[in-house]
């Protein structure tokens, strides 16, 4: 049965938990749209919304509310590109930072060898928040699956073999080596900076121009993305088709490797195909998957949606409050020290 532990009642297990499993683990991060709020809003219902009308054959409908959804990812977006100073932008972008910076810290105090100084984000949001806080951390490596050699067009062609490459720092007298700590960030519904370019997939990062509902330019805006829409009927392109399920598979094999933690936030598991690989992977007896909560009413279903299972612990606050992301944060801060106090 899954485990439950509360931030307030039960603290010290909580730290106990998440210090062990960032010590001794593979990391892996399942991010979902709350982690990008305030700046953007849950995904909410959109996809029931969406599939109700494809059901019912309204393209209008359907096209109309895929407006709305992408014009709110969009204009936030075009925000965040143009360094507009944006409150709600803002405070989700200081919380991506600290996100990294606290994984940059994790990934240092790893003396092991054994492990390699990698953690992997996993996300089905489309932001650009995580591209956008990692220009600021320079200890830090983002692998985003785009293969960036020099080259006079600055095309950068998306090649997801090379996530996990490993880099290292040498030195040139005592021939030292040390591997430069990564984060390797996996989109798996795509991003607003992916373009089809031909055969693959292609790196760029643009403000777009939102045109009004019901204007003759809505179906060229909706076509410029190229991303796999929240419905069952997920894809229009057989190339976004293969790397989905490419990614997919990337996801599905990081969790049958031995000690591996998730540890999942603002992602509510309604989507089917992550979901179902989350589940077959809990047959994985050294897979800890760890759910961050946001409220204390969320608890419930998650526990029935893995009530089989005892390698899932469920953290979440208790009455009305909340674990937004500045919490989880928190969390994560408050552990670095003992990491580095058990690594020696």
């Amino acid at each position: 049965m899954a485990r439950t532990i509360s931030t307030e009642t039960n603290k010290p297990e909580c730290d106990t938990t998440l210090t062990k499993a960032l010590q001794s683990g593979h990391i892996n991060f399942l991010l979902g749209s709350g982690a990008s709020m305030p700046a953007i809003a849950t995904a909410g219902d959109i996809e029931v919304r969406l599939n109700k009308l494809l059901e019912t054959s309204d393209d209008k409908g359907f096209d109309a509310e895929k407006h709305k959804f992408l014009s709110a990812l969009q204009t936030s977006t075009n925000a965040l590109i143009a360094n507009s100073r944006v409150a709600a932008n803002d405070a989700t972008l200081d919380q991506y930072r600290q996100f990294l910076t606290n994984l940059s810290r994790i990934l240092d105090e790893r003396k092991t060898e054994l492990l390699p100084k990698q953690i992997t984000i996993f996300t089905t949001n489309y932001d650009l928040f995580v591209e956008r806080a990692a220009e600021g951390i320079k200890t830090l490596r983002l692998n985003d699956g785009f293969l960036r050699n020099p080259a006079i067009s600055e095309s950068y062609t998306f090649q997801p073999e090379h996530y996990f490459d490993v880099t290292y720092k040498t030195g040139t007298l005592f021939k030292y080596r040390y591997p430069i700590p990564t984060v390797n960030l996996i989109k798996l519904h795509g991003s607003l900076s992916w373009r089809l370019s031909g055969s693959s997939l292609s790196y760029h990062s643009q403000q777009r121009t939102i045109p009004a509902a019901g204007s003759a330019d809505v179906a060229a805006f909706l076509d410029s993305f190229c991303l796999v829409m929240p419905t069952k009927q997920k894809f229009s392109e057989t190339l976004l088709t293969r790397v989905y399920y490419d990614l997919l598979r990337i996801f599905a094999n990081a969790l049958e490797v031995e000690n591996t933690v998730l540890v999942c936030f603002g992602f509510s598991f309604q989507d089917e195909h992550i979901a179902d690989i989350v589940t077959k992977a809990l047959k994985n007896p050294t897979l800890l998957v760890l759910i961050v909560s946001y409220d204390d009413a969320s608890v419930a279903a998650y526990r029935d949606q893995f009530s089989r299972y005892n390698n899932v612990v469920i953290v979440h606050p208790e009455g009305t409050d909340t674990i937004p992301f500045s919490s989880l944060n928190a969390l994560l801060s408050s552990v670095v020290p003992k990491l580095s106090h058990e690594a020696r």
